[in-house]
């Protein structure tokens, strides 16, 4: 039997048609009119988001082009935040051209060759024709990420906040944190200067806050040795071995009254003797104890207290806010004081649970991009205006590469246009009108027109503040050529033997 296609292999049909179908999957989510998933796993458990990260991530997909297609958003989303739906979307786009291409008898090689030219003709247009250096418009980039999302209904008071928490944490999206309270809506989400820390006190406190802390590295408690050693003692013995031990545990106590006359809080990383606690809170000191290692740093950073390594070594405390509030049947401990630092903790309200949770990927997505920006200052016109851009520069120069990898760029051009096309398709109006739309008004010198979402057509999207970082796109680009030629190149799926 003789194949129609005799370039193209069983295993790329079968890997085509997976990464294919998990493209499809996320692609109704594209752009700010992009639908809603609901997921449900055999338990009952149920996520709604249109986060592309979070639907590849959950998604149960077994075959290992499909597999392919998913590991490509997780990179998307370490490096970049945002752009995981654009990117697989992308490389779906590709991987179906290249079946057309396969069709007029391109070899796969070919095919690699061409859409790896491609990818560098468009990273390189990207940087030096279409990106803008504009560090003041990091709202709009913040706006450009949260529309689409549950978000969208505060969309100004979040920007903002995605901004001045950015801002805050020295540009470093990675050091906001974020707490999430059941309660209230996302217009009462704000910026908290210092830290929240998600523990109680040892004992019930009597006072409102306190003014004071000190941070122990290690504990109050009997240190337990390392050997399992055997010791007969009769009951006298014992009880002067155990008053022994407390007696030294009662002077470290006994320290950090003196350490803090006005009483405070003591925040301890390790376990508390109970009766410790009992004798510092006759003296209104509260403790908190097996407070993370990480906590113990981030409240050091944020009020300027040395972290001492035993309570012998504390000689004073650090004027420092400790309030109290409890949060759907859970107490936290909110710590600021006047202390200049990069850390913030970003207080997130939502209606139900799984509006929070939602409301937290749509944070962490702006609070992401805006540090990207934040970090080069360089953005393109969001939209898919820059995937148009590109896509026009590739079929004005695709002839400069000899050979029939030419057409493997003219296909790399259409995959580029699918951007734009499934954000116009997403809102309701026809991909083709829009393309053509946008194609003429790039051609006539409207370098920024991009499909207008609403009434249909093209629009300046630059003017309506839609922006997106230039890294984002160029991460996009470069990961689904590199997946698109990784799985044109296999011609066979071998089992394995099963690891020992």
């Amino acid at each position: 039997m003789v194949s129609e296609e005799p370039n193209k292999s069983k295993a790329q049909v079968h890997n085509i048609r997976a990464a294919k179908t998990v493209a499809e999957t996320v692609k109704s989510t594209l752009g700010p009119l992009g639908m809603d998933k609901m997921m449900v796993d055999g338990g009952g458990n149920v996520i709604v988001t249109n986060d592309g990260a979070t639907i590849l991530r959950e998604l149960d997909v077994s075959h290992p082009g499909g597999k392919m297609i998913a590991e490509i958003a997780k990179t998307q989303e370490s490096l970049c935040y945002d752009g995981t739906t654009s990117t697989v979307v992308l490389a779906g786009a590709l991987l179906g051209n290249s079946e057309a291409l396969f069709e007029k008898g391109l070899h796969p090689n070919v095919i690699c060759r061409g859409y790896h030219e491609a990818a560098h003709m468009a990273v390189e247009y990207l940087e030096q024709h279409v990106s803008l250096y504009r560090k003041d418009v990091l709202s709009w980039v913040a706006r450009t990420a949260i529309t689409g999302k549950t978000l969208e209904s505060s969309i100004d008071t979040v920007s903002q906040l995605c901004v001045e928490a950015v801002t805050k944490a020295g540009g470093d999206a990675e050091s906001v944190k974020v707490v999430s309270f059941p309660g209230g809506s996302i217009e009462d989400s704000y910026l908290y200067g210092g830290i929240i820390v998600n523990k109680d006190y040892v004992h019930e406190s009597e006072s409102d806050g306190y003014g004071h802390i000190v941070l122990i590295n290690t504990g109050l408690d009997h240190e337990k040795g390392e050997d399992n050693v055997q010791v007969q003692m009769d009951a006298n013995a014992y009880q002067s071995y155990k008053k022994g031990g407390n007696a030294a545990l009662i002077t470290d106590a006994k320290h950090l009254v003196d350490a803090l006359p006005k009483g405070g809080v003591v925040f301890v990383r390790d376990g508390v003797n109970d009766h410790v606690a009992a004798y510092l809170k006759k003296h209104d000191i509260m403790v908190v104890r097996r407070t993370p290692e990480s906590t113990v740093r981030a409240l050091s950073r944020a009020t300027g207290a040395i972290i001492h390594q035993t309570p012998s070594e504390v000689e004073s405390s650090v004027d420092a806010q400790v309030r109290r509030e409890r949060h759907n049947d859970v107490w936290y401990l909110f710590v600021e004081n006047d202390h200049e630092s990069n850390e913030a903790t970003l207080v997130l309200r939502g209606a139900t649970t799984h509006t929070l949770d939602e409301v937290e990927r749509g944070f962490d997505d702006a609070l992401g991009v805006v540090s990207l920006v934040m970090d080069d200052g360089m953005v393109v016109t969001g939209g898919g205006n820059a995937y148009a851009r590109m896509a026009m520069h590739l079929r004005s120069h695709a002839s400069t590469i000899g050979g029939r990898a030419q057409m493997a760029i003219e296909a790399f051009a259409d995959g580029l246009e699918s951007i734009p096309a499934t954000i116009a398709e997403n809102a309701g109006h026809d991909p083709l009108n829009t393309i053509l739309d946008m194609r003429h008004e790039l051609m006539s010198g409207n370098s920024h027109a991009g499909p207008d979402v609403v009434n249909g057509g093209v629009m300046d999207l630059l003017e309506a503040q839609v922006v997106e970082p230039a890294a984002l796109v160029r991460q996009a680009v470069l990961s689904a050529a590199e997946v698109s030629n990784a799985i044109l190149r296999i011609d066979d799926i071998i089992a394995r033997r099963q690891m020992e």
